[in-house]
């Protein structure tokens, strides 16, 4: 290294700078450049440099003014606009890093493929999808072997409902992925699968995961698309194989805080169970958190496997995370046995659960003022073909979320088609009600109970009945956002005095610590209810600056969680 002891050579400065950025001698480079930069100020080469420096060292607000000086040199820097879009993207500011790299691939610039990957990345997050579609086709035009581009591209035509091309693309993202990019493998294998699943090509999903398994990369993770795939693909017996191996090498999981947590959560599955989502709700902050998934009743060593239930006692509160009464796998008495022979307190106790399904929602409910609860009805395959569908009824495969396996049956013919587009036997069926609004759109509002308090968390607006918060792309309107925005402002206040007590009554009815329901607004001010249950998802993933009324009210949802279970766990102390 060349210091300031010897005689001024710029650019002997400069070639060590970037030899020591290559190598990653952080300190080194910086040295450098900042040697050159106290004879020169504004030596254009040196502060770019420099900026490079401090942001590949994770050093962002040194960065972002060393970066936006050089800049204003060189306002057509390639390398400049592309950190400083990162550092807008790091910083929940999509719009921002969206202009900066548009500005990197149109000033006469290299439209080099990174540019155009992170550039489609951005516009997805700001709701311009076919934007974001071209900038995808550009960066793996230019550089065919980028995986990570091919991914992206993948999980993008997935959205556009192009599955065929999806496929190809996760196939090449998978192709060119180095071997030990696990997590990047594991999302393009489930955008495969979920792709695959709607064109029926899941036998070639499955060749792909067997291949990684083959190749020795048999993560859990990826043992778990396996078993998706199976389980898509109707052989449930192989599913559950799979997922009980998966339950007997996983042991007890261990995450969240590992010293100093005054509280411990033991958070138990079933295998073939559908579980209550808690990535965001349990604060891996605020916890030490166990994992156990119980096997399946059918195998020798259930249901704890090689696991002793001493292990398990060292939680101090235990949350029960079965959460459909149509996909238990079978596993109720398991857990709630468990649960009794632990001793703890429990959240969301499989008896609670039991009484929440679809087709026990009317009697749940029953009396409950200015709300509308659909008679819904298990149907056998004969029975749904043989039911009239004027006037038209909604008919789902149990079990199924998210708009999946779910029709709305105003036809024979589209009696017909559901029924050849699925294998199942068993169906939920409930008469449709029309919860269109006077302006023409439709409206779902969900809102979540934590130990019967009751937090709106989102509104979906939808141009057609099947509405969910994907679909409705609320992050292309302004004025969706704005409306979903007053509805968590003020619920009640968008709910009017007789659906709020509605609300507030199906929360004390519904009885669970976690849950919530998805409901709509009638014309004539009713509550209308979809579902009433533990199954649905909290997250936070929605960018600050995009949404910053989300990040003002969904975190009092994980706060009220994080209370609840330590209430829960010093009841257990002070008994």
């Amino acid at each position: 290294m060349i210091d300031s002891a010897h005689a001024f050579d710029e650019q002997a400065l400069l070639r060590a700078a970037r030899a020591s950025l290559d190598a990653q001698q952080w300190e080194d480079a910086e040295r450098a450049c900042r040697q050159v930069l106290e004879h020169r100020p504004d030596h254009p080469e040196a502060l770019g440099l420099l900026g490079v420096v401090l942001a590949d060292s994770q050093r962002p607000d040194e960065a972002l003014q060393v970066l936006t000086r050089h800049l204003a040199l060189r306002p057509d820097d390639r390398t400049t606009l592309h950190r400083l879009a990162r550092i807008g993207a790091e910083r929940g500011e999509p719009a921002a890093a969206a202009e900066l790299l548009i500005r990197a691939s149109t000033r006469s610039l290299t439209e080099l493929a990174i540019i155009q990957n992170d550039l489609a990345v951005m516009l997805d997050r700001l709701g311009r999808a076919d934007e974001a579609l071209l900038a995808a086709d550009r960066a793996v035009t230019l550089a065919p072997d980028f995986a990570l581009a091919h991914g992206n591209r993948g999980f993008l035509l997935h959205a556009r409902k192009r599955y065929d091309e999806a496929i190809a693309a996760q196939l090449s993202a998978l192709a060119h992925l180095p071997a030990d990019q696990t997590d990047t493998r594991i999302g393009a294998l489930h955008t495969l699968v979920q792709a695959a699943a709607k064109v029926g090509r899941l036998r070639e999903a499955e060749i792909a995961i067997c291949a990684e398994i083959a190749a020795g990369r048999d993560d859990l993770a990826i043992m778990g698309q396996l078993a998706d795939c199976l389980a898509l693909a109707e052989r449930h017996a192989d599913a559950l194989a799979v997922r009980n191996d998966i339950a007997r090498r996983a042991g007890i999981r261990r995450s969240g805080l590992e010293t100093g947590a005054d509280v411990t959560v033991l958070v138990l599955a079933g295998a073939g169970g559908g579980l209550a989502p808690l990535r965001y709700l349990l604060d891996p902050q605020a916890f030490a958190i166990r994992g156990f998934t119980l096997l399946s009743s059918d195998q020798p060593d259930a249901p704890l496997g090689a696991i002793g239930l001493e292990a398990l006692q060292e939680a101090d509160v235990v949350f029960s995370a079965l959460a459909d009464v149509d996909h238990d796998g079978g596993q109720f008495d398991a857990v709630a046995a468990l649960c009794e022979q632990l001793d703890r307190p429990v959240l969301n106790h499989p008896s609670l659960i039991a009484r929440t399904g679809r087709h026990d929602a009317e009697t749940l409910f029953a009396g409950i003022p200015d709300m509308v609860v659909p008679t819904v009805r298990y149907l056998d395959r004969a029975q749904l073909t043989a039911l009239p569908v004027m006037p038209p009824v909604l008919a789902r495969v149990p079990g199924s979320h998210g708009g999946e396996n779910l029709a709305l049956l105003a036809s024979d013919t589209d009696k017909a088609d559901f029924l050849a587009a699925t294998g199942a036997e068993r169906f939920l069926v409930s008469p449709f009600h029309n919860f269109r609004s006077p302006d023409g759109h439709w409206r779902k509002y969900r809102l979540i109970f934590i130990d019967g308090e009751v937090f709106p968390y989102h509104l979906a607006i939808g141009d057609n009945w099947l509405v969910h918060y994907w679909r409705a792309e609320m992050g292309r309107s302004d004025w969706k956002k704005a409306e979903e925005e007053r509805f968590l402002d003020d619920w009640r206040a968008v709910f009017g005095e007789q659906a709020a007590g509605a609300v507030q009554e199906a929360a004390r009815r519904l009885g669970l610590d976690y849950g919530g329901v998805d409901c709509a607004l009638t014309q004539d001010g009713q509550l209308l209810l979809f579902e009433a249950n533990a199954c649905f998802l909290v997250h936070l993933d929605e960018d600050e600056a995009s949404f910053p009324y989300k990040h003002r009210h969904v975190p009092k949802i994980r706060d009220a969680f994080t209370r609840l279970v330590r209430r829960r766990a010093a009841s257990r102390r002070d008994s």
